[in-house]
This record gives structure tokens, C-alpha cells and sequence, in this order.
């Protein structure tokens, strides 16, 4: 978790930056000019900042993405170093192994087994089918309860659900980057980045935690029941 914890912290930097330099120019702190023409007409900043404004979705979502897939491999990842069996997963490991084992196509599934009841357990994980544009808080605690790890608070990161949907609406066209900045606020945008941040936070160290404690492992469950 290493590795995922220092991703988590570089993205995480990058995002406050440009957020720090957006509400600065929402908030008439700076002025965005041209090199060599001068300042812009305040509609030229007005429209560049709405889409300066909802690109701060984007870079949220990102953030939300790439650390929970970097957070589900490294658990995978310890399965495979620890060469984890089936029959000792907990109860939600042999489900989620189950249900992956049903999408994928037995004949390329077959070389991979050497020793089944250990190979199963990671051979049947799809990075790429992880997530599927939808994260928001309701999703992570979702994931929690799926691997068995202890989920963020119920009241922690509400307003991923705006962001996720500003992101989809972006991503799919749906809504253009003028809609979406023109009602986002400096403090609205803030909250959104802060809340991201501490979910985040928050989900890693709840998975340190599980991995650690081998909580993944059945025996372990009632250890710690």
C-alpha cells in the first residue's frame, strides 16, 4: 500500500494546485491575460474560467478512479505474493472470486490455473472491470462491504455523487463544460476537493489496516469478531 499511498499523495497535490488556481481566478485573485495581446475581455474570462471551473470534475474523478483501482490491486496483489487459497478467504473473497470466475472465458482461464484453489483466487481479477465510471461514496462503501474491509463513514463524501455526475455528463457529452461551470462555486468546488481527499485518505488506511491484520482471511474474521 505503499506505492498506492504515494500515488494517492502526488495526485492529490496536483489537484490541489489547480484547484488553488481556479478559485483564485474565480475569485478575482488573479487575472488570466494573453501574452501578447493583453488581458481578455471579461466575457473571454468569464467563459474560460466556467471551463476551468468544471475541468476541476474531471481532475476530481481521476483522483477518485485511479486510487481506488491502484487500492483494489494492491489487495489482489497481496492475495498473489501470499499465494492466498480459497477454501481460507473469508466468506465476501470467495464470492467476489466466484462471480469473477463466471465472466471469464474458460479456455483462456485454463492455462492459467497451475494449482486452482490458489490461482483462482487472482487469475480471475480484471483491472479494467473494476469500476465503471460510477464511483462516488455510495460505490467505495459498497466496495468495503464486498472485500470485507471497514468502509468510510456514512457521512463522508456526499458530494461525490455531484462529482461523478458532472464527470459522466462531461465525459459523455451530455452537458458542456460552460453548463457545469457556470453554477459551481469557489466554495462549492473546495468542499468538493476536500471531501474527496479525506474518503480517500480514509479508504487507504482502511485497507492498510485490513491487509495488515490479514482480515481477508477467514480465520481472521472470527479473530477479530
Amino acid at each position: 500500500m505503499n506505492t498506492v499511498r504515494a500515488d494517492f499523495y502526488q495526485r492529490a497535490s496536483e489537484v490541489r494546485r489547480y484547484f488553488r488556481f481556479v478559485i483564485a481566478a474565480a475569485n478575482n485573485e488573479i487575472e488570466i491575460a494573453h501574452k501578447t495581446t493583453g488581458n481578455l475581455s471579461i466575457h473571454e474570462q468569464d467563459e474560460l474560467l466556467k471551463t476551468l471551473k468544471a475541468s476541476c470534475y474531471l481532475l476530481l474523478y481521476n483522483l477518485v478512479e485511479s486510487t481506488m483501482r491502484n487500492t483494489i490491486e494492491a489487495i489482489f496483489d497481496e492475495f498473489r505474493s501470499e499465494g492466498i487459497r480459497f477454501d481460507d478467504c473469508r466468506e465476501e473473497i470467495k464470492r467476489l472470486v466466484l462471480v469473477n470466475f463466471r465472466a471469464r472465458n474458460p479456455d483462456k482461464l485454463l492455462v492459467k490455473l497451475q494449482d486452482i484453489a490458489r490461482d483462482v483466487v487472482t487469475e480471475t481479477f480484471v483491472t479494467k472491470e473494476t469500476f465503471d465510471g460510477n464511483l462516488d461514496a455510495r460505490t467505495i462503501r459498497e466496495t468495503a462491504t464486498r472485500f470485507g474491509f471497514t468502509p468510510p463513514p456514512m457521512n463522508t463524501g456526499w458530494i461525490l455523487r455531484t462529482v461523478k455526475d458532472n464527470r459522466n455528463d462531461l465525459a459523455h457529452g451530455n452537458k458542456s463544460f460552460s453548463d457545469i461551470g457556470k453554477d459551481t462555486t469557489p466554495d462549492r468546488l473546495e468542499e468538493a476537493r476536500k471531501q474527496t481527499v479525506v474518503i480517500l485518505f480514509l479508504t487507504i488506511r482502511n485497507v492498510t489496516n485490513y491487509l495488515a491484520g490479514k482480515r481477508y482471511l477467514a480465520q481472521n474474521v472470527v479473530a477479530n469478531a
